[in-house]
C-alpha cells in the first residue's frame, strides 16, 4: 500500500540515485521508481495503479539533488493526473552512507513530525507539506521514524530519527519551501 512514489528527473547522477534510494527507504509508505523515459503523465498512470498519492520527484544541479517537486494524485477527470503541490529547494544533502554514525530503518510504517524547534515559516511550510502527507499515519507516541525539524540560520535541517533516535536516513539542508 504504497503512499507516496520518489523519483528522480531525467538522466540522474549516481549521487541523485543514492539520495532516492535512501529516503524511500526511510520514509513509511514510499517506493522507488526508475524514471527511465516516463513523462509526468506516465508518472500519474504509475502512482495511479500502485494506489499511490503522491509522487515526489527529485530534481539536481550539478549531479546533487537541488529540488523536490511534490505531486498529488487528482482522479477527478477521465485520466489520473499529477497536480504540483509543493517544492522543496535543497542546499544540500548528507547520504546515509556518508554518515559513520547512521543506521538503516526497516519497514517503516509509523512517522512522527517533530517541528518545536521552528522559528522561520519555511520550516512550518515543511512541516505542514510531511502532516499533509501523512496526515493519516501520524502517531506521536513511539513512531518507527520521527522527522525532526531544526533550524541554523536561513538553513532548515531535515533529520530522520529511528526510535532510538539515531539518525536513520539522508540528512537535508533545506533552504526554501514553496507550497502553491
Amino acid at each position: 500500500m504504497p503512499l507516496l512514489i520518489i523519483t528522480t528527473s531525467h538522466k540522474p547522477s549516481p549521487r541523485t540515485r543514492s539520495f532516492v534510494k535512501d529516503l524511500a527507504n526511510t520514509l513509511p509508505y514510499s517506493i522507488k521508481l526508475n524514471r527511465g523515459k516516463k513523462t509526468l503523465f506516465d508518472l500519474g498512470l504509475e502512482a495511479y495503479r500502485n494506489n499511490a498519492l503522491y509522487v515526489l520527484i527529485v530534481g539536481e544541479r550539478k549531479g546533487n539533488p537541488s529540488l523536490i517537486r511534490i505531486y498529488r494524485l487528482e482522479k477527478t477527470s477521465f485520466y489520473p493526473e499529477l497536480k504540483h503541490v509543493a517544492s522543496i529547494k535543497i542546499r544540500g544533502v548528507k547520504l546515509t552512507r556518508e554518515n559513520p554514525e547512521s543506521t538503516r530503518a526497516y519497514n517503516p510504517e509509523t512517522i512522527w513530525i517533530d517541528y518545536e524547534q521552528c522559528i522561520s515559516d519555511d520550516c512550518y511550510k515543511l512541516a505542514d507539506i510531511f502532516i499533509m502527507i501523512y496526515k493519516d499515519k501520524l502517531i506521536e507516541e513511539k513512531p518507527d521514524i520521527t522527522l525532526s525539524l531544526k533550524e541554523k540560520g536561513n538553513t532548515v535541517f531535515f533529520i530522520p530519527l529511528n526510535r532510538l533516535g539515531k539518525v536513520c536516513g539522508p540528512i537535508i539542508k533545506v533552504s526554501g519551501v514553496k507550497i502553491i
